[in-house]
């Protein structure tokens, strides 16, 4: 769900206006009950969170911090269109490997161009980098995470024995590390013994306190992460190829003197809309300014493919 910015005095619309941006979705699973309802309401008390904090608006945050309170900011009204939450699991690689293979096979493109090969040419290493960088990045994004994922589950496993065989010992361990942060060893003492009844929730706590790493997310898998990493990269990473394919089906005369001029044109104006889309599906997923976001990933390929396209034209002109 997505929320209104609040009027500048009271909070008497907030209600209304959070109702008419919840999704029809969000609403259903608000009526539904169970873990649905549950992800809901945490969902838009985050929405709510972040608005009270981008405006600065302290009563708003006290509404959302008090149940009773933040009960009535909540509406049931549907809106008129839905809006799907997005995995993260899967828009990383995606984003990411867009970017790269974009940005890679432009830069490819353009240092073709400078050192003067033909079209064919171009067309033959470019995808030959597409697809070779493909595999590489999607089988690395795979073994990556599945090392990292791997690593800790160990860890946590190794926590859980632990604590099992030897309670008092990684009580001890948190108290001083509740020490180094500032808390008094007398508050940490009572606090720790507390918390230690919970295992599952203890043990997390222990990874990311001790170990710096956050708790496993069993729902991600590494092999659809590098599936959607390789898919991204051959995607996106062929758009700047297109020029070259369109006009070679159209025009038919590759060799043609200005051919490699136009169709290098056209693969800089596909890539430069490609790239600003992406930087804006970026700052969706990073919450930065949209705007900001596209014009960085335009710069960054713009250049890329300016210095490939210097290197290729000074290379050409030392060798002949």
């Amino acid at each position: 769900p997505k929320l209104h910015p609040p009027p500048a005095r009271g909070h008497s619309s907030l209600s209304r206006s959070t109702s008419r941006s919840m999704s029809a979705a969000a609403t259903r699973d608000l009526e539904a009950g169970g873990a649905a309802q549950e992800k809901a309401v945490a969902d838009c008390k985050q929405e709510a969170a972040q608005l009270a904090f981008k405006s600065g608006d302290t009563e708003l945050s006290r509404k959302i911090h008090d149940p009773a309170e933040f009960a009535k900011l909540l509406g049931s009204v549907p809106a008129h269109e839905e809006r799907k939450s997005l995995d993260g699991g899967i828009v990383k690689p995606l984003v990411f490997g867009g970017l790269d293979g974009i940005i890679t096979t432009f830069a490819v493109l353009a240092g073709a161009i400078g050192a003067n090969l033909t079209p064919v040419q171009v067309l033959i290493m470019g995808f030959a980098n597409v697809f070779a960088d493909a595999f590489s990045m999607g089988f690395g994004e795979y073994t990556s995470g599945k090392a990292e994922m791997e690593y800790t589950l160990n860890e946590r496993r190794r926590e859980e024995w632990e604590l099992e065989n030897y309670p008092e010992g990684e009580m001890k361990e948190m108290v001083e590390v509740y020490k180094e942060k500032g808390i008094s060893e007398e508050d940490a003492c009572r606090v720790i013994p507390i918390m230690a009844k919970y295992k599952d929730f203890f043990v997390d706590h222990m990874m990311v306190e001790e170990l710096g790493l956050l708790p496993p997310d069993m729902g991600e898998s590494p092999a659809k992460q590098g599936l959607v990493m390789f898919t991204a990269f051959v995607m996106f990473g062929s758009i700047p190829l297109l020029g070259f394919m369109i006009l070679m089906a159209v025009w038919g005369k590759a060799d043609a003197a200005e051919f490699k001029s136009f169709a290098f044109g056209i693969s800089c104006a596909l890539t430069a809309m490609t790239l600003l889309v992406l930087g804006g599906v970026k700052a969706v997923y990073t919450k930065q300014p949209k705007l900001k976001s596209s014009l960085m990933m335009l710069a960054n390929g713009a250049v890329a493919g300016f210095a490939a396209w210097s290197i290729g034209e000074g290379l050409n002109y030392v060798f002949n």
